[in-house]
């Protein structure tokens, strides 16, 4: 029985997997042009684990919140004020989502860092991956079952209703904040991953401006984007992390 789920768990990996042809082109680039970073650069709770499986199925090198016991958020924040030592920390993957770190004790946020990011990578990429700020909100309460805002809570030394409040001013600075910093940038993109006017998300056949973004560098298919982990007007639904 363990054998059977084995197979299909490895059938299932590789038929979301893009063709050869396209990976072995992308991994190529990665090698010829390591400097082409991809960083997403909205918080969490903003598809980032959906990103992450659109860009590793097609053969990107990608990082989203953790790997092994390294965090993210933790590990960049710990190299702060060393830019080389962050490079290095950077340097073997080519995708970035999901800056958080928390626990009882600490919160640490770096998806903020884009001029940092910038200044490491000059040729690199950001995606604002965006989203209506109310449904944030809910979809952060909804996260763990509720752990992460006790968490945040028990950090800040705050209330509910102080916590959201303060979530919400940070989210709506930092859109202002990253509009008006990559005004005019050709290797900047605002995506929205809510529908407008809809409780939906996107779809595949909307995340072309993703794909054109970074047509000159990755060969990429609307095809693998795939939504993940949310909540839909109180259930849990296959849709976007």
């Amino acid at each position: 029985m363990a054998n059977s789920q084995g197979r299909l768990t490895r059938l299932m990996k590789y038929a979301m997997t893009a063709p050869w042809p396209a990976v072995a082109a992308n991994r190529l680039r990665q090698i010829t042009h390591p400097g082409r970073k991809i960083f997403m650069i909205g918080p969490n709770r903003c598809a980032t684990n959906t990103f992450h499986s659109f860009f590793r199925h097609q053969g990107l090198k990608a990082i989203h919140w953790r790997h092994g016991d390294a965090f993210l958020a933790r590990e960049v924040d710990a190299r702060l004020g060393d830019d080389e030592a962050l490079r290095r920390f950077l340097a073997p993957w080519t995708v970035f989502s999901d800056f958080v770190y928390l626990t009882d004790e600490v919160f640490i946020e770096n998806h903020t860092l884009y001029d940092t990011f910038r200044r490491l990578f000059p040729d690199a990429y950001f995606i604002f991956n965006d989203r209506d700020v109310d449904r944030w909100i809910d979809s952060r309460i909804r996260h763990r079952g509720g752990d992460f805002l006790t968490r945040y809570m028990a950090v800040r030394g705050c209330t509910r209703e102080e916590a959201l409040a303060q979530w919400r001013e940070d989210f709506l600075a930092h859109r202002k904040s990253v509009l008006a910093y990559f005004e005019g940038d050709p290797r900047f993109l605002h995506f929205y991953i809510d529908k407008p006017n809809s409780k939906a998300f996107i779809g595949a056949d909307e995340v072309s401006p993703v794909v054109d973004l970074l047509r000159d560098d990755y060969r990429l298919s609307e095809r693998y984007w795939a939504l993940r982990q949310a909540y839909v007007e109180g259930r849990a639904v296959p849709a976007a992390a």
